[in-house]
Parts: structure tokens; sequence; C-alpha cells
């Protein structure tokens, strides 16, 4: 029977044979991991930039002109 469930490979050394969370070392002994490919997720259209950049500037004014009384 297992003792201990490891969910993220961290609980040592690597078993013989498994070669899951095994990276390349570097000179220094650190990982290598392979580069992180993120999709980038636009959450706003050029459209609703342009007016959210225009409402942002409004109550910058506005705030700056509040401040100078």
């Amino acid at each position: 029977m297992i003792e201990k469930i490891d969910t993220q490979g961290m609980s040592g050394e690597s078993v013989k044979g498994c070669t899951d969370n095994v990276y390349p070392r570097d000179a220094e002994g650190n990982p290598i991991y392979p580069p992180a490919n993120f999709k980038v997720w636009p959450i706003f259209d050029d459209k609703e930039r342009a007016e959210l950049k225009e409402i942002m500037i409004e109550a910058l004014r506005e705030w700056a002109n509040e401040t100078k009384e």
C-alpha cells in the first residue's frame, strides 16, 4: 500500500524509471525549465480601449481640477 500520495512531484528524489518533473540541469545544478508559452486573451477590443481611455482621462482631469481648488 502507498504510504503517501505525491500530487506535486515534490516528495523527494525521482524514482528509478520515473521521468515526470525531471528537467535537465545547468552548470550550477539549477533545473532548466521549458519555456512558458502563454496565450494572450485580450479583454477589451480597440473600440472599448479607446472609450475607457477617454473615461479615465476625463476622470483624471476632474480630479486634478478638484485638487487645485
